[in-house]
């Protein structure tokens, strides 16, 4: 199949260049049998209405070509829809694009069905902030467009016609509505207006002699205001597109666009968020609800001048996305396009950002664990034990060994720990040195526990009375030694004990006091990498963030810091484990391209700054049950406390006592052996 589709404007019995050349170019080819042996080709001309289907799509489609061409030089999507002739019911092609979701569009059409549109955009409510309409009629401004002035609809077009120049006010004053008789078509009249040029009420007027179409034309672009139409712009031929359109300052208003519009706010229930308001009374609408975010929620109607009615997610989650890519939640609620705002605990992610838009965040916070507090450990009879790890008491022990030791090893070696054994007796050479290994051991115990030696006593009070008695020892003997009263073993080691001994006792009663006063939380984990690293305990997020629920056993939550921090001054058994494991803020979601975003950021902004924020949140998150149980103060110390110490006591006094009867039975012994009696008369003569 070939063919050619043209447009002849002039009699349908007259044959085009394009139909003549048309059929030469069929007869030529069956002519050559070389190109085609056993073909013949026939020529078919379809003559159609212009007014018909395909004439306009042809014409629609020569207007838009540029903008057909736009997706590839703009990195643009465009989707062409067309709306049959014969019918003026635009609704079903609207309702397809509000259900996909486009809200930029650009009318082709006359000024009477662009009437027509706006009306039935109306009633699907497609004339709200959210949507852009372009119209490319050029007689836009005969619409009536007063009902449309406050509805927010981002309306745009054309217009040749210069309403600031003097003379077409002039023109338009004195124009008459007398019946005007039309020309024959016949008269010449079209050919000489191609062929002249002159200045009219829309600029200099001058055509195209092959296409009929107007050129060197500008048009002023406008724009459907609350005060009406507006100029924002012009297009010319030579200079283009130039917008004059004045942005607003920030400084201006920011209840502009959102005085008196009615809202849609979907949120879910949270404490202490939102959270359904106890009363006996049946509550209706808004007055159900209480919580940090209807509280922000009033301060931003009352600075912004809005109303709103608050709706429950039906899903009761927060917005996440499935492996098709669907989202549900709060998050598929503005996708769409079933509520205008979600004032809520919204976590602001890469994720969500790329389907809807978010608000400065009212809330900074992060994941943070939450995790039931370990029963306190009870003290027991040996808990004076405590304040030291068993390594630090092996060490102690060591250490008073090694003392020991060293102290008799080197009393043996120093001339000055030995004394003359019998004074009295000149002659004698007997010595004795009072460091045996049961005194070393005996002097090790003394100093730690910062008591002296009876050893020592005695032979410094055996001095003292030798030194009374003016008794001179002149022995001749080198080998004699003699004792003195400060020993500088005594007094070297005994200085280093005293040091050791003034760190370890300062060390231990401090920490003795904390222990005994203060009921120990043993926490397995202090932070999240802990966690990561046992098996024992389970942990766990809260899916698609739905209120957390009470859980029993060892078991961990993330959930955000501010939502713990809540819980935790409400519930005395659980507790924050660790730091932030992450940054991130709440946000007020809004439609992709939400007209509301910026205006509703000023005005968090400005609570913010003024501190009213910060008041909210001390309101909601304030609770002191918790505090007033931390600040109680220490009771008394009971058995349970100091029990140890009196089993150490009777342990002791049992043990002497023990000793004591088997230092009695020794001594008899020795005693009958030496004397050559029975045993009884012994014992009898001992007790």
């Amino acid at each position: 199949l070939g063919g050619i589709f043209e447009q002849t404007d002039g009699p349908v019995s007259l044959v085009s260049a394009e139909e003549l050349a048309f059929k030469f170019a069929v007869n030529n080819i069956n002519r050559n049998r070389t190109l085609l042996p056993n073909t013949t080709l026939t020529y078919d001309i379809q003559r159609i209405n212009i007014y018909d289907s395909f004439e306009a799509s042809r014409k629609g489609l020569i207007r838009l070509q540029e903008l057909i061409m736009a997706p590839s030089r703009y990195n643009i999507r465009l989707k062409i829809r067309q709306l049959p002739l014969d019918t003026q019911d635009t609704r079903p092609l609207l309702k397809e694009m509000k259900r996909s979701r486009e809200f930029r569009i650009i009318f082709d059409c006359s000024h009477h069905m662009a009437a027509q549109i706006l009306k039935q955009a109306q009633t699907m409510g497609m004339m709200t902030e959210y949507y852009h309409y372009i119209f490319t009629t050029l007689d836009l401004m005969a619409i009536d467009l007063e009902p449309y002035r406050f509805c927010g609809v981002n309306m745009t077009g054309f217009r040749i016609l210069n309403v600031d120049n003097p003379q077409v006010a002039s023109i338009v004053e004195k124009w008459s509505m007398e019946r005007q008789i039309p020309p024959k078509p016949d008269s010449g009249l079209l050919e000489g207006i191609m062929t002249s040029h002159w200045d009219g009420l829309t600029g200099r007027l001058s055509f195209n002699k092959t296409t009929g179409l107007r050129t060197d034309f500008d048009l002023d672009i406008i724009s459907l205001k609350e005060e009406g139409l507006e100029k924002v712009g012009k297009w010319s031929a030579s200079g283009g597109l130039n917008i004059t359109e004045v942005p607003k300052r920030k400084g201006m208003n920011i209840t502009d666009s959102l005085a008196n519009r009615s809202l849609v706010i979907s949120t879910i229930l949270e404490e202490p968020y939102v959270m359904l308001k106890k009363s006996d009374k049946a509550l209706v609408g808004n007055d159900r609800f209480e919580g940090f975010c209807i509280d922000l929620l009033k301060e931003l109607a009352g600075i912004l001048g809005f109303t709103y009615e608050i709706r429950l997610v039906p899903d009761g989650k927060y917005g996440s996305q499935d492996e098709k890519g669907q989202w549900n939640g709060i998050i598929r609620e503005l996708i769409e396009h079933r509520a205008d705002l979600a004032v809520a605990p919204l976590t602001i992610t890469y994720m969500r950002e790329k389907v809807i838009d978010f608000t400065k965040p009212f809330m900074n916070t992060g994941i943070s664990i939450l995790y039931r507090k370990p029963n306190a450990t009870k003290n027991g009879f040996f808990s004076f034990l405590n304040p030291m790890t068993p390594d630090i008491w092996v060490y102690i022990l060591l250490a008073y060994l090694g003392v020991s030791c060293v102290l008799f090893v080197i009393a043996r070696f120093s001339p000055y720990e030995w004394y003359d054994a019998h004074p009295c007796n000149p002659g004698s050479d007997v010595v004795e040195n009072n460091f045996t290994l049961l005194n070393s051991f005996w002097f090790g115990v003394g100093s730690l526990m910062q008591q002296g030696m009876a050893a020592l006593k005695q032979a410094q009070d055996r001095e003292c009375r030798n030194g009374v008695s003016g008794r001179t020892e002149n022995r001749a003997k080198t080998s004699r030694l003699r004792t003195d009263a400060r020993s500088p073993v005594d007094e070297d080691h005994r200085w280093d004990l005293v040091f050791f001994t003034l760190i370890i006792i300062s060390s231990y009663t401090a920490n003795l006091a904390a222990f005994l006063t203060v009921e120990r939380m043993d926490s397995p984990v202090d932070s999240a990498d802990d966690i990561a690293k046992q098996t024992k305990i389970e942990y766990g997020v809260v899916k698609d963030g739905a209120t957390m629920t009470f859980f029993k056993g060892k078991s961990y939550r993330c959930k955000e810091s501010s939502t713990i921090d809540y819980i935790t001054r409400r519930n005395c058994n659980l507790t924050k484990v660790g730091g932030l494991i992450d940054s991130k803020g709440y946000g007020i979601g809004t439609q992709l391209g939400s007209p509301y975003r910026d205006k509703i950021s000023i005005a968090i902004l400005s609570i913010m700054e003024d501190g009213r924020l910060h008041m909210l949140k001390e309101k909601w998150w304030r609770g002191s049950s918790c505090l007033d149980e931390e600040r109680r103060e220490t009771g008394p110390m009971g058995i349970q406390n100091l029990g140890g110490i009196f089993i150490v006591l009777a342990s002791g006094l049992v043990l002497s006592v023990f000793v004591a009867i088997a230092e009695f039975i020794y001594k008899l012994r020795k005693t009958a052996e030496r004397e050559q009696r029975p045993m009884q008369v012994v014992l009898d003569a001992g007790l």
